[in-house]
């Protein structure tokens, strides 16, 4: 119930139980403060007392903000009248849903961070490779929430991270909307069996809502298994035990080094404790959830530590007998992300020929991976609305993550443009469609 007391009118309202977030006001006290996870705003304490006294009679216009011992941020202040308190919530709680999203960031990353409400765009959150669901054929579909990394791996294909010199802002989004768009994405495709797998281009495990997103995610019938993706920056045992309460099938661990030296040196940052990330490893076998390790193998960079990899799993997971428990990836070159300098990508016979090597070593016979391993199935993808050169009408909805970048919507789905000049959001305009696969959509404007 929430916090209010009447004596002579005298209101106390304690912020704190109107909005899920954390709150607390700045050192100047000046603003209010507020976090959740890796968001964090702030909003005016003149902007919240200057629309409380246009609405309600407020004696001496005098508005006090304190904190509690507890923590909590309590608003009082004396009506000159009785006034219905529900409707001051309700106020107060507008006030804030309207600013928060004007200064919100990524602590991660320290960049403007963009909220999505539910169904802002009124279609599915389908056709950007930033956020929402992608669909590749298969009963498996990518589900991605939020953008932003904590590490700079120097070989990060999509150039994530606080160093990242192309990201100007990040994204997140709700996950009602989240969820929607993947039952209708389950719908469309006739799915009876389909895996939610939580990646993306960042740390899914920044997403504050988790455990929730989890949970609605099971809602749908058809939802056999939910997997994520992760670097573990994020990993405690608390979020381990969340996830396991509400049923999370796997973590996939980004692993790429044992030597403690060199796994700092491929997160890029001095402070990543491999040691703890180890040994939540252990602990994520022990909570019920199944683990893959997924090193990323850098031909020249970690080569003994691939082996020794390998031994750490078998060592804490030999009892895992729903999927494989190794996912080592091959080092690629991208264009568009990071590479380290003078390193080559192994060939792929190459690469499968020492992964087949190892099964052998260690009796093992999963390090080739197959679709049929982790029960994905092959399945129609959704139909594609736009061809490669079409010309359709969108309309601008957001600031892209790219200098020069928009997102536009179109034919039901969004579509990233570049080379958009002074594009502002509202506007419509002509586009030809230049990358379609998989229904992420790129276009420039005609």
């Amino acid at each position: 119930m929430t916090n209010i007391s009447e004596l002579k009118n005298d209101i106390a309202i304690n912020l704190q139980e109107l909005i899920p977030f954390d709150l607390k006001i700045s050192s100047d006290k000046n603003s209010l403060l507020i976090s959740k996870g890796v968001m964090s705003s702030e909003i005016p304490l003149a902007s919240l007392e200057l629309d409380l006294l246009k609405k309600f009679p407020i004696v001496n216009n005098q508005i006090n903000f304190s904190t509690q011992l507890n923590g909590s941020v309590i608003i009082n202040f004396q009506l000159e009248s009785i006034t219905n308190i529900d409707e001051i919530k309700i106020l107060l709680q507008q006030i804030i849903s309207t600013e928060l999203p004007l200064k919100l960031k990524n602590n991660t990353t320290n960049k403007p961070l963009t909220y999505i409400p539910n169904n802002y765009f009124g279609i599915p959150l389908i056709g950007s490779m930033y956020f929402g669901v992608i669909d590749r054929g298969t009963s498996l579909l990518q589900l991605r929430s939020i953008t932003g990394c904590p590490l700079n791996c120097p070989f990060c294909s999509v150039d994530e991270g606080p160093t990242s010199k192309s990201k100007l802002r990040d994204f997140i989004v709700d996950s009602d909307y989240l969820v929607n768009s993947y039952n209708y994405v389950v719908k469309e495709k006739g799915l009876k069996e389909a895996e939610a797998h939580l990646d993306g281009q960042g740390e899914p495990m920044a997403y504050p809502y988790l455990p929730e997103l989890v949970q609605k995610l099971w809602l749908n019938n058809s939802t056999k298994i939910i997997s994520i993706q992760t670097n573990g920056w994020f990993l405690t045992e608390k979020l381990i035990d969340e996830l396991a309460e509400v049923n999370l099938s796997r973590i996939n661990l980004s692993i790429n080094a044992i030597d403690l030296k060199l796994g700092k040196h491929l997160a890029g940052r001095g402070d990543y404790h491999l040691e703890r990330i180890l040994g939540l490893a252990e602990y994520i076998v022990n909570s019920g959830i199944s683990l893959l390790l997924a090193p990323i193998w850098i031909l020249g960079v970690n080569d003994d530590e691939i082996e020794k990899i390998i031994k750490f799993s078998v060592k804490i997971n030999s009892k895992e007998k729903r999927y494989p428990t190794m996912g080592i990836q091959n080092y690629l070159v991208h264009n568009e992300g990071r590479n380290i300098k003078g390193i080559k990508q192994k060939s792929f016979n190459e690469f499968y020929d020492q992964l087949r090597s190892f099964e052998n070593s260690y009796n093992m016979k999963n390090l080739v991976l197959k679709q049929h391993m982790f029960k994905t199935q092959k399945s129609k993808m959704l139909s594609n609305p736009m061809k490669i050169n079409e010309i359709v009408v969108g309309e601008i909805v957001l600031q892209g993550r790219l200098e020069d970048e928009v997102i536009a919507q179109a034919k039901n789905r969004l579509i990233h443009v570049s080379n958009a000049g002074n594009l502002s959001i509202g506007k419509k305009v002509k586009l030809r469609i230049v990358r379609n696969r998989h229904n992420i959509f790129f276009a420039v404007p005609t």
